[in-house]
């Protein structure tokens, strides 16, 4: 099923375009110099002295350097991963909080992200992974305050421009425009990332977080004793930390490995631990360990009533695809506003592009098959160049030759496999997962990051809602957290589940991507315009509601497809009869057999089926 990649993508991208020591632990970059360094390390200093005394780290050693920064042994809330939605959780409690929160982001990679607006690091725009943001995302970041940032870092996608396959001039692409309430917009996952980075030294500079590039969470005990029921984790350092570098040298995250030494670690309670380390899912897996040993030791009979085992679902990736990334830069004719897509004869390979920013620079994925000759690295650039001139020429004019061999050099990349967790997103009181920890999706329709940064909202609803409720009980005490991450699970965990089983039957393969979509997809098409206000539409146009969530989608599609079978086994239940009928007043009038009526039927049908194949091939000819 070669062709279902194309059918994918380009359904897709219609998609798209339809207190304590508050020295502020931020690895500087190179425009904070020591002398900002020390003026908020001092500040820090003045103004909880005492507080800071009594919450010595186990190894303390400040100084204007970046990697003397260690973990502290306590914080309020504790965050394993530091891409969007990491990094957007620790915004939201800075927002709901204030600066006296105490919290911690952990990030294994050691690079500092670079800021979303330095030119030198992201004119190379092949290196770089584009997503797109629709409204959820969008939203997120506007409840936040980072949107107007995000919205000079990324640029609007109007629209999208198709070639079929053999349809090779540039005057072939089809111009769809975009049919959506809030246009999506793209950028660089990475520098979203640095977007988010940026936003949290330059706004919260005096606040009590520490962004930890370079260390590692393993958990140690997710739920406490009866005195203190924090979460305790092992945080250890990764790579050489002396090493860490800024922007200059900063390694896109598909590109880097790390290595962390157990033997340098720090043991640090926290209040609260978020996982949002996206598909590495370290605490995901160990939520998983843990939880299936208590279920273990329990007797058959307590099985009965106890809440089953948390688990990590993993699917066998049956569609694989990989990747290489090139880069393109538009003529001046040519929107640089659009999706630009092609696919080869052959269906070999489907090239996806987006714009890395408004002057025309994007960024094309490659797709195709891990086998493929194509997807080796070191590959001749002769070979792609050819490949290219034949299935591609109006984009391999756009291509010189350095470039070429560049990616002809590359290594792949792989897309991640579709994998959920349940029957709840949390373990204990004080531990939940959001974003790509709790539900991974191939990026075909965005639907991922978005996801991941709604996953943020809703949290902050859910502590807004466990605060209301602790008031409304009379406690004294202000903790919302053990409620908030039950309701959290409670509200998300079906959403979660739902968002990866209907992301997966768009990507099967051979006859079973035709079962899963494209039927569903035509029959929506079909019942939606004969009976709107019977039929919903089609899963894309689902997905745009904005009142909607992935659970209410699913359960209202396969209300629909129910209704589709009913009416359609009532249709040739009555066609079957009114057939029958047919036949036996025909044997009436000429007299004949009923069976030799039904031969002669299915004859005639056939002849006339077999004249109009015939017609069509000569048609085709001519």
């Amino acid at each position: 099923m070669t062709s279902s990649i194309f059918i994918l993508t380009s359904l897709a991208s219609l998609f798209l375009n339809s207190g304590a020591f508050t020295v502020p632990n931020v690895f500087l970059t190179q425009k904070h110099t020591n002398t900002e360094f020390t003026r908020l390390y001092s500040s820090a200093i003045s103004s909880t002295e005492s507080e800071a005394k009594a919450s010595t780290p186990l190894k303390t050693e400040i100084s204007s350097v970046p990697s003397s920064i260690v973990p502290r042994p306590q914080y309020d809330t504790l965050i394993c991963g530091g891409g969007p939605a990491g990094l957007l959780t620790a915004i939201m409690l800075l927002r709901k909080y204030g600066p006296n929160h105490r919290i911690a982001v952990c990030e294994r990679r050691p690079n500092i992200p670079p800021s979303p607006f330095d030119k030198t690091v992201w004119c190379d725009v092949a290196r770089f992974y584009l997503m797109g943001i629709d409204f959820r995302g969008q939203n997120a970041l506007r409840e936040c305050g980072v949107f107007e940032d995000f919205e000079k870092a990324s640029v609007a996608i109007h629209g999208r421009r198709d070639w079929q396959p053999s349809m090779t001039r540039p005057e072939d692409g089809k111009v769809t425009p975009a049919k959506k309430a809030v246009v999506s917009r793209v950028l660089a996952r990475d520098k979203l990332v640095g977007l988010l980075y940026h936003h949290i030294v330059e706004k919260y500079a005096n606040a009590s977080i520490d962004l930890l590039y370079g260390y590692e969470i393993e958990p140690l005990d997710f739920y406490g004793d009866e005195k203190n029921d924090s979460v305790t984790v092992r945080i250890s350092a990764c790579g050489d930390i002396l090493s860490i570098t800024p922007d200059p040298a900063y390694v896109p995250s598909q590109e880097s490995d790390v290595l962390c030494d157990a033997d340098e670690s720090w043991s640090v309670s926290t209040s609260l631990l978020v996982g949002a380390d996206g598909s590495a899912r370290t605490i995901a897996n160990t939520m998983e360990t843990v939880d299936s040993a208590r279920w273990e030791g329990l007797s058959p009979f307590q099985k009965t009533f106890a809440p089953r085992p948390f688990r990590v679902k993993r699917y066998k990736d049956d569609n694989p695809r990989v990747f290489k990334s090139v880069q393109i830069k538009l003529p001046e004719d040519w929107p640089s506003n659009l999706n630009y897509s092609a696919r080869s004869t052959n269906s070999r390979m489907t090239l996806e592009a987006l714009p890395s920013d408004e002057e025309g620079s994007y960024c094309a994925l490659m797709l195709m098959r891990p086998d493929d000759e194509l997807a080796k690295p070191n590959e001749d650039p002769s070979e792609m160049r050819a490949f290219f001139d034949a299935e591609f020429p109006q984009f391999s004019a756009l291509i010189d030759d350095e470039e070429m061999a560049r990616t002809a050099s590359k290594e792949i990349s792989t897309l991640p496999a579709f994998r959920y967790v349940g029957p709840r997103l949390n373990i204990g009181k004080r531990t939940l997962l959001l974003g790509d920890a709790a539900h991974t999706v191939k990026p075909y329709f965005g639907l991922g990051a978005n996801t991941a940064l709604d996953d943020v909202m809703v949290f902050s609803r859910t502590l807004d809602d466990a605060t209301m409720l602790t008031e409304s009980e009379g406690k004294h005490i202000f903790d919302p957290v053990p409620s908030a991450v039950k309701l959290y699970s409670k509200r998300r965990v079906g959403d979660s589940t739902a968002l990866v089983q209907i992301s997966r039957n768009m990507d099967r393969p051979g006859k079973l991507f035709f079962v899963t979509f494209l039927l569903p997809l035509i029959l929506d098409g079909i019942f939606h315009k004969v009976a709107p206000k019977i039929f919903d539409p089609n899963i894309f146009s689902m997905f745009q509601k904005q009142n909607m969530g992935f659970k209410q989608i699913q359960q209202k599609k396969r209300l629909d497809r129910t209704l589709q079978v009913i009416f359609l086994g009532m249709l040739m239940g009555g066609a079957g009869l009114l057939a029958r009928l047919l036949v036996v007043a025909i044997a009436l009038v000429t007299g004949r057999r009923q069976g030799s009526v039904t031969v002669s039927a299915v004859a005639v049908a056939a002849a006339l089926w077999t004249i109009s194949q015939q017609k069509k091939k000569v048609e085709a000819k001519a």
